[in-house]
């Protein structure tokens, strides 16, 4: 079975196993940039809680987050940790986006995909996880953001080897159908989560366990 044909056995058996429900989402590009820089190196629940922290104080826009002082946003944001950096960082990116991109970051999503990269990638603290989920779920654009997690899960399956994000990015652009990469990235990292964890995966529960080599490396 090639490489392809186990892709597609893969998207079929996660997508039996964790059904994409509605759920509430960010509807706005850069309230999506806050609360990805709040969820870096922290779990949902304590980045989701500095996030609610932060919108039920301000409004989550480059002109008000930009005036803030990092003592202001600190106490709000401490769930997630580091709240020093991040208090910072947050001040720093929103500047910017307000002075270089006149507080709206929509028309660089729409530029052509290596230049949209490009420029979120000049925006302090954010790295190419977080400058493809904004390409994804707001600029529309075919590409595959990359977590811990999916390095876990596509290493174990053996599509991938290592943890260069670039590479892995790349191979599963070209194994999952286009408009399959949101759901794709979503389901993984569910996936990851709950079955596919970094210790003690359930293994022999798992939906992949068919098509997964890993098992057989545990004691």
């Amino acid at each position: 079975m090639d490489d392809l044909e186990r892709m597609r056995k893969v998207i079929i058996r996660l997508e039996q196993r964790f059904p994409i429900r509605e759920h509430h989402r960010i509807n706005d590009v850069f309230s999506l940039l806050i609360a990805t820089i709040l969820s870096q190196n922290t779990n949902d629940r304590n980045s989701s809680r500095a996030f609610h922290n932060l919108i039920q104080s301000y409004e989550i826009k480059p002109a008000v987050l930009a005036n803030l002082t990092p003592e202001e946003i600190r106490p709000l944001i401490k769930y997630a940790g580091l709240q020093d950096i991040r208090s910072k960082r947050i001040i720093a990116i929103s500047k910017t986006v307000l002075h270089k991109f006149s507080g709206d970051l929509t028309h660089v999503l729409k530029l052509p995909f290596l230049k949209a990269r490009h420029t979120l990638l000049s925006l302090e603290g954010v790295g190419p996880k977080t400058a493809d989920i904004l390409l994804n779920f707001f600029g529309g654009r075919a590409v595959m953001p990359i977590d811990t997690n999916i390095f876990r899960v596509i290493n174990r399956l053996n599509f991938v080897k290592g943890r260069n994000y670039e590479k892995t990015r790349l191979t599963l652009e070209k194994l999952i159908p286009s408009e399959k990469l949101q759901e794709m990235h979503l389901l993984v990292i569910q996936f990851g989560r709950k079955i596919c964890k970094p210790r003690n995966p359930t293994c022999f529960t798992c939906p992949l366990n068919s098509m997964c080599d890993y098992p057989k490396t545990l004691p």
